[in-house]
Protein backbone atom coordinates (compact mmCIF):
# COMPACT_ATOMS: atom_id res chain seq x y z
CA UNK A 1 0.00 0.00 0.00
CA UNK A 2 1.57 3.57 -0.99
CA UNK A 3 1.96 6.44 1.18
CA UNK A 4 0.83 10.05 0.27
CA UNK A 5 1.99 13.32 2.06
CA UNK A 6 0.99 16.32 0.62
CA UNK A 7 2.46 19.61 1.84
CA UNK A 8 2.86 23.40 1.18
CA UNK A 9 6.47 24.15 1.15
CA UNK A 10 7.42 27.91 2.02
CA UNK A 11 10.98 28.16 3.54
CA UNK A 12 13.40 25.18 4.20
CA UNK A 13 10.99 22.14 5.11
CA UNK A 14 12.59 18.67 6.92
CA UNK A 15 9.60 15.92 5.80
CA UNK A 16 9.64 12.55 7.61
CA UNK A 17 7.85 9.80 7.15
CA UNK A 18 7.88 5.79 7.57
CA UNK A 19 7.73 3.13 5.02
CA UNK A 20 7.49 -0.79 5.99
CA UNK A 21 7.75 -4.03 3.80
CA UNK A 22 9.03 -5.16 0.53
CA UNK A 23 9.10 -4.12 -2.92
CA UNK A 24 9.31 -1.28 -4.77
CA UNK A 25 8.49 2.87 -3.26
CA UNK A 26 8.27 6.31 -4.93
CA UNK A 27 9.62 9.65 -3.81
CA UNK A 28 8.12 12.51 -5.79
CA UNK A 29 8.08 15.85 -5.32
CA UNK A 30 6.59 18.83 -7.28
CA UNK A 31 6.96 21.82 -8.16
CA UNK A 32 4.07 24.03 -9.06
CA UNK A 33 2.24 27.14 -9.42
CA UNK A 34 5.14 28.99 -10.68
CA UNK A 35 4.72 31.40 -13.24
CA UNK A 36 6.58 31.74 -16.08
CA UNK A 37 7.60 35.23 -15.63
CA UNK A 38 9.23 34.42 -12.13
CA UNK A 39 13.15 33.51 -12.55
CA UNK A 40 13.82 33.30 -8.67
CA UNK A 41 11.55 30.93 -7.27
CA UNK A 42 12.89 27.23 -7.38
CA UNK A 43 12.70 24.10 -5.39
CA UNK A 44 16.30 22.80 -4.29
CA UNK A 45 16.40 19.13 -2.63
CA UNK A 46 19.34 19.33 -0.33
CA UNK A 47 19.38 15.79 1.29
CA UNK A 48 17.67 12.30 0.91
CA UNK A 49 17.92 10.47 4.01
CA UNK A 50 16.99 6.99 4.63
CA UNK A 51 17.34 5.57 8.30
CA UNK A 52 20.35 8.33 9.08
CA UNK A 53 21.87 7.71 6.34
CA UNK A 54 22.37 10.09 3.48
CA UNK A 55 24.56 10.51 0.46
CA UNK A 56 24.36 12.97 -2.64
CA UNK A 57 23.90 9.75 -4.88
CA UNK A 58 19.99 9.12 -3.20
CA UNK A 59 19.42 12.41 -5.08
CA UNK A 60 21.44 11.75 -8.03
CA UNK A 61 18.99 8.55 -8.49
CA UNK A 62 16.34 10.96 -9.09
CA UNK A 63 15.08 12.36 -12.16
CA UNK A 64 13.55 15.52 -12.73
CA UNK A 65 10.93 16.13 -15.41
CA UNK A 66 10.11 19.87 -15.27
CA UNK A 67 7.37 21.28 -17.33
CA UNK A 68 8.90 24.15 -19.47
CA UNK A 69 7.18 27.31 -20.00
CA UNK A 70 5.98 27.64 -23.92
CA UNK A 71 8.69 29.83 -25.07
CA UNK A 72 11.40 26.86 -23.94
CA UNK A 73 12.84 23.52 -24.84
CA UNK A 74 14.38 21.27 -23.00
CA UNK A 75 15.17 17.56 -22.04
CA UNK A 76 11.49 15.84 -21.04
CA UNK A 77 13.67 13.84 -18.11
CA UNK A 78 16.94 15.51 -16.30
CA UNK A 79 19.17 13.21 -14.00
CA UNK A 80 21.84 14.30 -11.62
CA UNK A 81 18.97 17.19 -10.64
CA UNK A 82 18.10 18.88 -7.52
CA UNK A 83 17.23 22.24 -8.87
CA UNK A 84 13.91 22.04 -9.64
CA UNK A 85 13.67 25.80 -11.30
CA UNK A 86 10.37 24.89 -13.40
CA UNK A 87 6.93 23.50 -12.45
CA UNK A 88 7.18 19.75 -12.42
CA UNK A 89 7.91 16.69 -10.91
CA UNK A 90 11.27 15.03 -9.21
CA UNK A 91 10.70 10.87 -8.62
CA UNK A 92 13.08 9.02 -7.22
CA UNK A 93 12.40 5.19 -6.83
CA UNK A 94 14.03 2.38 -4.35
CA UNK A 95 13.41 -0.59 -3.15
CA UNK A 96 12.27 -2.06 0.26
CA UNK A 97 14.08 -3.42 2.30
CA UNK A 98 16.15 -0.24 1.62
CA UNK A 99 19.58 -1.40 3.00
CA UNK A 100 20.05 -3.70 -0.20
CA UNK A 101 18.68 -0.79 -2.46
CA UNK A 102 21.52 1.84 -0.41
CA UNK A 103 23.94 -0.54 -0.84
CA UNK A 104 23.24 -0.68 -5.15
CA UNK A 105 22.72 3.16 -5.13
CA UNK A 106 25.93 3.84 -3.43
CA UNK A 107 27.96 0.38 -5.48
CA UNK A 108 29.21 -0.70 -2.13
CA UNK A 109 30.55 -4.35 -3.92
CA UNK A 110 29.13 -7.67 -4.50
CA UNK A 111 25.31 -7.91 -3.08
CA UNK A 112 23.22 -11.64 -2.92
CA UNK A 113 19.96 -10.60 -4.01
Amino acid sequence: MGQTKDLTVIGDTWVEFILEGHGAGTLNIEHYDKRDSDPTTALIIEQIQFNEITDPKFIWAGVYRPNYPTHLTGDPELKYHNYLGWNGVWSLEFSLPIYTWIHKTLDLGWIYD
